[in-house]
């Protein structure tokens, strides 16, 4: 009875090294997924607030309202794109439209070789102006 238990020694340890790789995989994919996710959740509410305080702006800035909006809201330099309006200056029933888009980067890129690099993550919100007094 000793001699079996003696053989069976570190069979455990063996388990685990092979199950490992495939847990932190797991892990690491769902930390980056979800931080893809929480990007993904930011980038809607910048747009779909930076159009809020655009369409209750001055004709003549609602540009540069929603802008300084979606600057505030995600940092200068972070995304690419604005907000603009269909017409030059706003007018009533004009639609005035935000579409932002950001690079997401992997933490560990070697690790995840299934997400691309870099992972462009782009958003669009628009609202009809408001007349504006």
């Amino acid at each position: 009875m000793r001699h079996r238990a003696w053989n069976e020694r570190g069979t455990s340890s063996v388990e685990f090294i092979l199950i490992a790789p495939f847990l932190l995989l797991i892990l690491f994919a769902s930390a980056e997924l979800s931080r893809a996710w929480f990007t993904m959740n930011l980038l809607t509410t910048a747009a779909r607030e930076a159009v809020r305080a655009a369409v209750v702006a001055a004709p003549a800035q609602v540009s540069a309202v929603g802008n300084a909006r979606l600057t505030q809201m995600l940092g200068a330099g972070n995304y690419s794109g604005g907000v603009t309006c269909s017409a030059n200056p706003c007018g009533q029933n004009s639609q005035v439209t935000a579409n932002i888009s950001m690079n997401f980067n992997t933490v560990v890129p070697n690790l995840l070789w299934m997400i691309p690099r870099p992972l462009v993550l782009q958003q669009t919100a628009s609202m009809t102006f408001e007349n504006w007094q």
